[in-house]
């Protein structure tokens, strides 16, 4: 442990450490904030302000996962942890596919930057913790960005999540545009759900959607009915077609089982992504073991493709997700 981090660690520790449920716990190079309440548990590390790991508490079945995280992530410093709920910001994937106001906000060329930004890689600032009630605890962070700090994003900008960890889970990503022009970004919340097997799982809630084939030279298509699994998946649908209102999508839901499923709501949002590796991809991906495609599966909810966001100055945006058990 580096002496940085030790004081980190006392520090957070007289902040929150009389919170009941609360811990402080640190997974080689980073630190993370375990909470507890009577209605489930949750992870949170401070690099990317990525949520881990989300379970559920039941009084007959104990423990249920819902957010799914690699057994073997690294947790090394400037590398994002394969699974939970990374955030992509101010772009999505390769830089190159998104619309083209995004690219032009951005200074540095496409070969130097990662696919899905750089705000996952960063140490995050954990403002607060709030135990709201014994089923409910909230926990807030922020990142704040100075123009010319980072070298690909010249624009000041502040950033915030709210975490709720209760009978449901939410997560909501705020960018306030503090320049002084406008800017545009992608965003996403690229979570990782826990599924018992990929190949029995379906997605409903998506009938109808207008759809980017990413692995097809990205070709348009429609979805017809439910969503099955039986190859590498990697499309970006658009919801604002079926979508009841602006900004408050209908539900997706993941049937991870005939008897569980998985319900994710978004606001903010008129774009999801649907990824699984499959079996070819598990083999290259990082801090991923070949057999981990069976029992995950990636719906993000996003605001990726033409759903990209232009902000005013002094103008914010909220992308959230709601994630409930059925």
């Amino acid at each position: 442990m580096t002496a940085d981090i030790g004081q980190q660690m006392q520090q957070l520790y007289s902040r929150f450490g009389e919170i009941a449920g609360v811990t402080i716990e640190l997974h080689k190079d980073l630190l993370a904030v375990n909470v507890e309440n009577q209605a489930a548990s949750a992870r949170v590390f401070l690099q990317g302000a990525q949520l881990a790991d989300f379970q559920l508490k039941h009084p007959q079945q104990g423990l249920t996962p819902i957010i799914w995280c690699s057994e073997h992530c690294d947790y090394s410093a400037g590398n994002s942890l394969r699974g939970g709920i990374p955030i992509c910001w101010p772009w999505f994937g390769d830089l190159k596919r998104n619309a083209q106001a995004v690219q032009d906000c951005i200074t540095a060329s496409e070969q130097a930057v990662s696919a899905h930004g750089f705000v996952r890689h960063m140490n995050w600032q954990l403002d607060d913790i709030k135990q709201l009630n014994d089923h409910s605890t909230q926990l807030n962070l922020s990142l704040s960005l100075a123009t010319d700090q980072y070298p690909s994003w010249p624009h000041a900008t502040d950033l915030t999540l709210k975490i709720t960890v209760a009978s449901s889970l939410t997560v909501a990503f705020k960018v306030t545009n503090r320049s002084q022009q406008p800017v545009s970004f992608a965003s996403a919340l690229h979570s990782y759900f826990s599924v018992d097997n990929i190949a029995n799982t379906q997605v409903s809630g998506l009938d109808q959607c207008r759809y980017i084939d990413c692995l097809n030279d990205w070709q348009q298509s429609s979805q017809q009915g439910t969503i099955e699994f039986t190859a590498e998946t990697d499309r970006l649908y658009y919801l604002a077609e079926k979508s009841s209102t602006q900004n408050l999508s209908d539900p997706i839901l993941i049937h991870r089982s005939k008897k569980q499923a998985t319900c994710l709501q978004s606001n903010g949002s008129q774009s999801a992504v649907v990824w699984n590796p499959w079996i070819d991809k598990a083999k290259r991906l990082s801090q991923f073991s070949d057999d981990d495609y069976q029992t995950m599966l990636c719906i993000e909810t996003a605001n990726a493709g033409d759903d990209f966001v232009t902000l005013a100055p002094a103008q914010s945006h909220c992308l959230s997700a709601t994630i409930s058990a059925l």
